[in-house]
């Protein structure tokens, strides 16, 4: 017979319950609340007015030529070259920066369009999304 080592020794030292229930407990009663009552003689509530209020939208404010102009430079110099490179077209290299230039400087000139908010708004220096 093999020597025993000292997880050997350790193991037969263990008083292990291995003994499961054939059956799970049954659940505690729930407790049923007490019926309702309905009586006569209690006043008609009045209907509550809803808390949503509508709020008529601002009117919209006409863009600027600039503004105009900058929108069809951001979005429609990189549709340019897509449509370009759908058809095939190699483009010469002028008309490429050309491109780039004005996408950089459309997005340059909206983002210094945000209006900023300066310490006297209670949120600042946090501009958040504006609804």
């Amino acid at each position: 017979m093999p020597e025993k080592d000292d997880f050997d020794k350790i193991v037969e030292g263990l008083d292990l319950d291995l003994d499961f229930p054939d059956e799970e407990p049954e659940p505690a009663p729930v407790e049923q609340p007490p019926p309702l009552v309905w009586s006569d003689d209690t006043e008609p509530v009045e209907a509550e007015e809803p808390f949503y209020r509508k709020v008529e939208p601002t009117p919209r404010r006409p863009r600027s030529r600039a503004m105009t102009l900058a929108w069809i430079g951001l979005a429609g110099a990189p549709l340019a070259l897509v449509i370009a490179t759908m058809f095939g077209e190699i483009l010469p290299r002028p008309i490429l920066g050309a491109a780039v230039l004005t996408f950089v400087a459309a997005a340059i000139y909206l983002v210094s369009q945000l209006p900023e908010h300066g310490p006297g708004r209670s949120d600042w220096p946090d501009d958040g999304a504006v609804l």
